[in-house]
């Protein structure tokens, strides 16, 4: 999908979406995988610092903080899509590094793997397959990228 000044945005349709632009994949059972989605990346100039907040093992509640990236404008609050228990945060990202963010926020920039306590939260959300969820992802796109070209000025 490409937006309104013809940049590629990646959303791949096997996964779901959070209102807050972060990605969630389906890994079997009660296990998701989480990260940021590309319009997300995309929206901001450049991501300096990733943080997590938990460790492995602590419990997070949908809608809340898990964490932040700093950017060169400011700081993104990470809000919890689901609720469930941590199991696993990628190595890079509990170093800080923000970079495997911008390059791979589909691969290797994933955020977080996450026991669910509640499947039908995961049902919930928006499924990237869906003819909504293309039309949301686009008027989200034509909203950012006016932000995304004022920051290009400076």
């Amino acid at each position: 999908m490409k937006n309104i000044y013809g940049k590629e945005l990646k959303f791949p349709e096997d996964l779901y979406y959070s209102d807050d632009l972060i990605w969630i994949k389906d890994q079997g059972g009660n296990k998701v995988r989480i990260g940021i989605s590309d319009l997300g990346v995309k929206s901001v100039k450049n991501l300096m610092y990733v943080k997590i907040n938990s460790r492995v093992g602590t419990k997070v509640t949908k809608g809340e903080s898990m964490g932040y990236v700093e950017t060169t404008k400011g700081v993104w609050e990470i809000i919890a899509p689901l609720s469930g228990t941590i199991v696993e945060i990628n190595p890079p990202i509990s170093k800080g590094n923000a970079s495997v963010i911008t390059s791979e926020s589909y691969g290797s920039g994933w955020l977080i793997d996450l026991e669910m306590a509640d499947e039908s939260e995961l049902q919930a959300l928006r499924k990237g397959s869906d003819a909504e969820t293309k039309q949301w992802i686009q008027e989200k796109a034509e909203e950012l990228v006016p932000l995304m070209d004022e920051e290009d000025e400076d």
